[in-house]
């Protein structure tokens, strides 16, 4: 069967994280120091502590994706305590890895932690800020402060939003994926089932064969041998038939036992497919019979499914190509029985075999080809559709009843 090709997604470059954080982290204290060594000091003695609190503003980044609320409390109080012990001599750096932290917890927590930290982290920034410097003096740094918290915060948030939302749609498309596998699965499963109960009908008929050929050949075991022998090498024919039948039938149900609907009902083989022509015809498709090579009685299994990937061929014209004109083509060589059925013109879309859709025409087709180890082949063509199956045959005598 013809199959898509469904290009994959191009791979995503993805850093360390810890690598990210770290370099985060160095680079904030690194800025810090520089611009701490280069502000003038109005206590000396307090430089050890300055540096110590340059440090834990910025290096307990490095942990920010694992613990950031404790990572946002150390920085913030490190920051705020920097200003608090030298205020006029704060950097411009001062309060970035506070910042980065305040970040990090409105992208990996929800807002009923994120929204009390940022209030917080400003109310207390802006009380720092109005207590030394003012009202009047400080409202300028007050409103600057409290946008650059807020704008930290918004950005995290939508971190988080973005996230949540490309982790809901790859749920999705998850479960979608899950579904039409199910879908698949069922819409093979009742092929299965329907192709079993044929192959029940055909192998009952066999056993019906062998049943009348076994008293056939009983009576005439005395007085005409030769016609003894003749029904015995075809109860013996048939026995092969029907145990290669039984055999795929137990292949497709495995432990399932099928209902023998339509029992007494004969099995369409390729001797009724001018009849079905005709019947297409009448339904208003033109088509055209083309049959190549010795014509011979095969297996009534492979008749079987030879007649129903015809019949879903021309069904599927018929529903999906209004207009169109079909043409088949059933080839008999020496080992293989080639089917090809091409239609032309018409419109509609095709059935394809996608579950999503409800398209089971092809699978049908695709799992009879397979039940005796032929392949189907299934596409568009510049000017239609086109379907060919090949399936593998050995002459079959047929037995007389």
């Amino acid at each position: 069967m013809a199959v898509t090709d469904i290009a994959s997604p191009r791979p995503r470059f993805s850093a360390n994280p810890w690598l990210v954080d770290s370099t985060i982290a160095l680079g904030l204290a690194a800025l810090s120091l520089i611009a701490l060594s280069g502000s003038p000091s109005s206590a000396g003695e307090r430089e050890p502590l300055a540096v110590a609190l340059v440090l834990l503003e910025s290096l307990p980044l490095i942990a920010r994706r694992r613990f950031p609320v404790a990572v946002l409390a150390i920085t913030f109080g490190a920051t705020f305590g920097h200003v608090l012990l030298a205020p006029q001599g704060a950097s411009v750096s001062e309060g970035f890895g506070s910042l980065v932290a305040l970040y990090t917890v409105a992208e990996r927590r929800d807002r009923t932690v994120s929204v009390p930290a940022a209030a917080l982290m400003a109310g207390m920034f802006g009380t720092l800020i109005v207590v030394l410097g003012g009202l009047p003096a400080g409202l300028q740094g007050l409103i600057q402060t409290t946008l650059t918290v807020v704008l930290a915060w918004a950005l995290g948030d939508l971190a988080r939003t973005r996230g949540l939302f490309g982790k809901a749609m790859e749920d999705r498309a998850r479960q979608l994926e899950a579904d039409r596998e199910e879908r698949a699965r069922m819409a093979v499963a009742a092929e299965h089932e329907r192709i079993a109960r044929e192959l029940h009908d055909i192998v009952a008929h066999h056993v019906s064969v062998i049943v009348i050929q076994a008293g056939a050949a009983l009576r005439a075991i005395d007085r005409r041998p030769e016609a003894a022998r003749t029904a015995i090498e075809a109860v013996e024919r048939t026995s092969r038939e029907a145990l290669a039948d039984m055999r795929r039938m137990l292949g497709i149900l495995g432990d399932g036992a099928p209902t023998a609907e339509g029992a007494l009902a004969p099995m369409p083989g390729l001797d009724r497919l001018g009849q079905l022509v005709e019947e297409v015809r009448v339904a208003g498709l033109p088509v055209e019979l083309s049959v190549q090579g010795e014509r011979r009685p095969l297996d009534a299994g492979v008749e079987l499914s030879a007649y129903r990937i015809v019949q879903e061929a021309l069904t599927n014209v018929l529903k999906h190509a209004r207009g169109a004109r079909a043409r088949i083509d059933l080839r008999y060589l020496p080992r293989s029985l080639e089917i090809e059925v091409v239609d032309e013109g018409g419109s509609g879309p095709r059935d394809v075999g996608d579950p999503v859709h409800e398209g089971r025409g092809l699978i049908g087709m695709q799992e009879r080809a397979a039940l005796f180890g032929g392949r189907l082949e299934a596409g568009p063509t510049p000017t239609g559709f086109r379907v060919a199956a090949s399936l593998p045959i050995e002459p079959a005598a047929v037995a007389a009843g």
